[in-house]
């Protein structure tokens, strides 16, 4: 896991998984200082361990109180809990997942597909991108076992510095402000929002966003600014593959050195077919 690796690999981390990874960081110091103040002796390894057990094969999970006595806690985190076999199940995007439920009599494994035999029987962790994954759990899944239908990769770094101060305030205010993003198939409605604020005369941008007009009529403008957009994002995944590719030996472990390039080669594909397809 990224939380493991040598500080010049952490470094290298596309934004989404870094932020991950500092989220990580911070929870882990606060519970090590928590615990090693009441138990002295245990040991920071040990605990780094097992707190990583905790929570790569956990489940959230919210116990069957009686109505009156529904206390659950605010926090998500404090909602984990493990489920002995459950978590031999690995991820899998596709739709012939398998279901889990879990009740106070237990937990039922169903799947929506014949599994022939031999066959893996997976699971979904949730729609969660390979940032997620590769943060999380440590790993990413591949092009070649179909790849990863929740893919996506955030693009605020390359168009919140666009946008003027007012263009800012008018997005912040209609709820539009930040969170833009690419997928497999397109960029999101935000970030079609975001961009025509920056083709468009206030008046005629209110009216797209009030949903009066399609803004058909100026997509090629916005597949332009898009196209820039998408392009400075593509020098950076290959700047990034250039600059792992150039790490030491001594940097890390060949295998996380292998799947931190194989993660940026995913998104300069994904950035390739996004710009191949806004120019056709």
């Amino acid at each position: 896991m990224p939380l493991l690796w040598h500080p010049a690999l952490q470094a290298l981390l596309p934004t989404a998984a870094a932020k991950l990874l500092a989220n990580q960081q911070r929870k882990l110091k606060l519970d090590w200082a928590a615990v090693s103040s009441a138990f002295p002796d245990i040991k920071y390894e040990d605990y780094v361990y097992r707190w990583l057990i905790i929570n790569t094969r956990t489940f959230y999970f919210l116990s069957p109180l009686p109505a009156h006595q529904k206390l659950h806690p605010s926090n998500r985190d404090d909602c984990m809990a493990q489920s002995p076999f459950a978590d031999y199940f690995n991820h899998t995007s596709s739709p012939s997942a398998c279901c889990a439920s879990f009740s106070p009599a237990g937990y039922n494994i169903s799947t929506p597909v014949k599994i022939k035999r031999g066959e893996e029987v997976y699971i979904s962790y949730g729609n969660h991108s390979n940032d997620f994954l590769l943060a999380e759990y440590g790993f990413i899944l591949s092009e070649e076992g179909g790849g990863n239908q929740w893919d996506e990769v955030p693009l605020d770094a390359y168009i919140l510095p666009l946008l003027f101060a007012k263009q800012k305030e008018s997005l912040e205010e209609r709820g539009f402000l930040g969170k833009y993003v690419l997928d497999r198939n397109d960029v999101c409605y935000r970030t079609q929002v975001a961009l025509r604020i920056l083709v468009l005369p206030v008046r005629k941008w209110e009216r797209f966003v009030d949903g009066m007009e399609d803004g058909e009529r100026e997509q090629g403008a916005v597949n332009k600014v898009l196209g820039k957009v998408l392009k400075g994002f593509q020098l950076e995944a290959k700047i990034k593959i250039e600059e792992v590719e150039g790490l030491g030996e001594d940097v890390g472990m060949k295998c996380q050195k292998y799947m931190l390039r194989s993660r940026w080669v995913q998104i300069e594909r994904l950035i390739q077919t996004a710009v191949d397809r806004i120019q056709t």
